[in-house]
């Protein structure tokens, strides 16, 4: 099975979100939109990097697991649970959908479809 361009460039997102946060960055369209959750839409790669900063402020590691994957031209969608371990050391696995469009091998839009209030109550 050949996988889509779409869904590798997001794997390797998710990859870089879990190793190189710096790297993960440079995934994204200097136009990228952003969203996570019910948070509004973020504008603009410098602005996502910013956002994403204060959002991880308190967490010391991501890792992303892949439960399904799916595309249709650009988009691409992964079905994912994602550990996040704490500076105290609490880790909390959450469900979440990840929507990317990818357009000239850049991430154009990035929407996260998660409940990410126990990150933010462990914080």
């Amino acid at each position: 099975m050949t996988i889509s361009t779409e869904v590798a460039t997001t794997r390797h997102l998710l990859h870089a979100a879990d190793t190189d946060i710096a790297a993960f960055f440079d995934f994204f369209d200097d136009n990228c939109t952003f969203r996570m959750g019910n948070n509004p839409v973020i504008h603009g790669r410098d602005n996502i990097a910013t956002w994403v900063a204060g959002y991880l402020g308190n967490v010391a590691s991501m890792e992303h697991h892949i439960i399904e994957e799916w595309h249709a031209e650009t988009v691409a969608a992964l079905r994912v649970d994602v550990t996040y371990t704490m500076r105290s050391g609490e880790r909390i696995t959450l469900p979440a959908v990840t929507r990317t469009t990818v357009e000239n091998n850049k991430i154009t839009e990035y929407l996260i479809f998660i409940d990410a209030s126990p990150i933010i109550a462990a914080s």
